[in-house]
Order: structure tokens, then sequence, then C-alpha cells
């Protein structure tokens, strides 16, 4: 998070303002600056203090609400069983997109490849520090790093969860399909092996059939409690 929110007093009128009016539906197209000191009640010379643009604010406030529900993940799905990590972490953040559907989708509107890239870059790094998938990614051979492959499956991922809120027509009632949906892609796209693939489908309650790898790796090498 960017130095900038430290000071809180003159910049969280900015960030509360901008969340609340995307949250109401306002049409990100047209958002000015004025629309946004207006609801503050702060100065123009206060807004440009701390950003220069409207995009700008976006990301920031983006980045705000993303790093507050990715702190809301239940302690229990963290460092245990992948099922227990992507149900906990996917649940909690796609139940949070959906509530706040309508400022995603603005946000993205706004500045899109800017947040997409923001996005991308949180769960990619949550991916190979906070997750069972971790020692997976980094072993995995080839010529491309594990940083490398993990911004490969974030980004897929955040694609996915992209087109989902933008076409749901009840993303509340389909959170668990994708959570199920999101855990299995990553798991096979990860390079696990057949054999945790396989005590991965035994422990999960997810109704979405995960897929077997094609390629057999010894089972010796996987990661402690990546089922």
């Amino acid at each position: 998070m960017s130095d900038r929110v430290q000071d809180g007093r003159s910049l969280a009128p900015l960030v509360d303002a901008v969340t609340a009016l995307l949250d109401e539906g306002v049409d990100p197209h047209h958002l000015s600056v004025t629309d946004v000191v207006q609801r503050a009640r702060v100065s123009r010379p206060t807004f440009y203090k701390y950003f220069k643009d409207i995009p700008s604010l976006v990301r920031e406030v983006a980045l705000q609400r993303m790093e507050a529900t990715f702190s809301r993940v239940p302690q229990a799905a963290l460092g245990e069983s992948w099922t227990a990590f992507a149900r906990g972490t996917f649940m909690t953040l796609l139940t949070d997109l959906a509530e706040h559907r309508r400022f995603y989708l603005a946000v993205l509107a706004i500045s899109p490849a800017i947040v997409m890239t923001d996005f991308i870059t949180y769960l990619s790094r949550r991916l190979l520090t906070s997750s069972p998938l971790g020692p997976v990614i980094h072993r995995r051979k080839g010529p491309d790093t594990p940083r490398q492959r993990a911004d490969f499956l974030a980004a897929g991922t955040v694609w996915l969860v992209q087109q989902w809120l933008a076409t749901s027509t009840e993303p509340l009632e389909d959170v668990e399909e994708m959570v199920d949906r999101l855990s299995s892609l990553l798991l096979f796209s990860s390079g696990a092996t057949e054999q945790e693939i396989a005590a991965v489908r035994s422990a999960s309650p997810a109704s979405t059939p995960i897929p077997t790898h094609p390629r057999t790796t010894p089972a010796g090498t996987s990661p402690e409690r990546i089922a």
C-alpha cells in the first residue's frame, strides 16, 4: 500500500468518498475530481496533494479494499491443506467481490490495466508465500521462474473472476461453484502430481471434478499437507 495512506486525516475522506460513489453506482466514466471533493468535503488542492487524477485514487481505494478482504481470510486456511486454503481464501474473496460487484466493475472500467496488474501481483505473491501450492510452483522445472509461473496462474484467475463478475446474473449464488472451479484449475495448472491431485480430490467437499494431471511425478517430491 502507498505510504500516502499513513496521513489518514485528509486522505481518508477521499478514499471514503470515492468508495461510496462507486458503491452507489455512479457512472465510472463520468466520475470527476469535483464529484469526489464535494462528497469528501475537502478542497481540490487536498485531492492533488495525494493523487494526480481519478484513476490513481481509484487504484489506491481498490488496493485498500482488496487488502481488507484478504485480512478476513480465516487463519486456519493459511499454511494448511490446499483444500482448506483454497476454500477459505476464495470463499472470502469471491463473496466480497460479489457483494461489491458494482464497485469492482467500476474500478476495472476506470483503470483496467493498472488494477488488473495490481490484483495479479497481489494474488501471485500469496500463491507463492501463503499457499500450499507454493512448494509445487517452486519445484516445477522449466525455463520460467516460480514468480513467472505464479503470475501466470494469478492472471488466469483474475481474468476468470472478472468475466464472472461481468456476466453472472446472481454472483452471490454462484460463489460456491466459482470457488470449486478456481481451486481445481489452480491445482491442475500448478504442476501438482497425480497423487497430489487424487489426495485433494478425496479430501475436498467440492462437487466439481478435479482433472487428472497428464504427467506422473514421484509422490515423494510433493510438499507436506497439500491435500
